[in-house]
Order: C-alpha cells, then structure tokens, then sequence
C-alpha cells in the first residue's frame, strides 16, 4: 500500500494496470483505493496470478473472459481501450509449463489483431525480453529469453503493435546478490500499442525510483503517456 500510495503521489496516473494481486475478487481492498478516486475492476485468483484496472475514468466493456487464470482484464476508460495482462512465467525451457505459456502468447496475438483498428494499449508482465541486450547476462537463451518465447512476442509486433520502451532498460531485478545495486536485470514488463495509439504516445518511462523503496517488488512499474 506504501509503495503504491508513492507511486500514485509522484506520478498522479489517469490508469494504472496492476498484475499479480494475488487474492480473490472479495478480498480485494477496493474501497482503499475508491478513495484515492480510482474506479476499479479486478480478475483474482486465489494465492497466484491475478491482474486489475484502476482508472479515474469510468470501466466500461469490461472482458476477462481471455484466459480462465486470472491473467487477462480489458476496458474501455477514458476513450481507449486498455489490458493488463500477466503472461505465465513458463518455468523453465520445453516444461509442460513452457509450451501454456507459448500457446498463450499465440493466443494473445490473435485477440490483438482483432483489437487493431481501435485504440488500444496492453500493459503488464509478459515474462519475455524481446531482445538480447533486454537480460544481463550475455548469451542468456533460459526462460524469458529463448529463441520461442521470442518469436512469439515478435508476432505481436508483426502484426503492426509497437513497444514504444525498448530503449528505456530494464524493469525486473532479482532480489539475490544485489541485482538491483548492479543493474543486472531483466527486461520483461512492456506495453504494446495498436498503430492508432501510437499516435498519441508521447513519452514513457521505467520508474526505478519504485524498486528501490522499501520492501519493493521485484519489479519497476513502467509509465506511458499518451496525448488527449
């Protein structure tokens, strides 16, 4: 809540794209944040997953029917559409685990392509760096890293989205051997853009100052910012 009411202070976001809230709809602490003047829709799942919207906007058109886990929730707020999404993590390379999460993937970019034409922003974890400079570690082809995973997140590109921070660094540290001190990190949070928003981008960030507060998450939240 401290770290969140920080975030909210400093950078005051029309829309915020939570993932990995871990409890159930009717544990969810909506009235705290209704507070703050948030409209707020949630997917929970008990103990794992689970994604929510908080806008300043109205919540309308709201869908999580996407994926059974609580991985995918859409709106429409303030004119756009918006999804925050948490891609499975995959565990390791060729588990059972692995091949959920390249499916999912797949599957997103069809939902994707069917949200094209509109004005449309997806946000969130998608446990996938793009690219090789996104992981420190030189050479690295683990989970989050591989030839497939890769591909997969290619085709959302493919298809005309744009991640309009890709040269704005990394976003996840592990909490072992100083990670976070070295800047050895993990490039795995984005947003993707459907053509017509990209033409309201108008800056982004990875705000680092978040990892470093106190008991952080292992990730930094990542802003965009679009024109009226």
């Amino acid at each position: 809540m401290e770290n969140f009411l920080e975030v909210a202070r400093r950078e005051n976001p029309d829309i915020f794209l939570l993932q990995e809230t871990r409890i159930e709809d009717s544990q969810f602490p909506t009235a705290y944040f209704e507070d703050l003047g948030y409209n707020i829709v949630t997917k929970g799942q008990k103990g794992r997953n689970g994604v929510a919207i908080f806008s300043k906007y109205s919540l309308e058109e709201v869908d999580d029917s996407f994926s059974e886990e609580a991985r995918y929730l859409e709106a429409f707020t303030g004119g756009i559409f918006v999804a925050s999404i948490y891609v499975p993590n995959g565990q390791e390379v060729d588990a059972p685990q692995y091949f959920y999460k390249l499916d999912f993937l797949r599957n997103l970019g069809e939902k994707f392509l069917n949200l094209k034409g509109e004005i449309f922003i997806a946000g969130g974890d998608y446990n996938v760096a793009p690219y090789p400079q996104d992981i420190y570690i030189e050479g690295y082809d683990g989970i989050a890293g591989s030839p497939r995973e890769r591909e997969a997140i290619k085709s959302l590109r493919d298809i005309g989205y744009r991640d309009p921070l890709e040269d704005q660094g990394f976003t996840w540290w592990s909490y072992r051997r100083h990670e976070f001190r070295n800047d050895d990190g993990f490039r795995i949070d984005q947003f993707y853009l459907s053509p017509r928003t990209q033409e309201l981008f108008s800056g982004g960030s990875v705000l680092r100052y978040a990892r470093s507060l106190d008991r952080p998450s292992d990730h930094a939240p990542i802003m965009c910012e679009l024109k009226k």
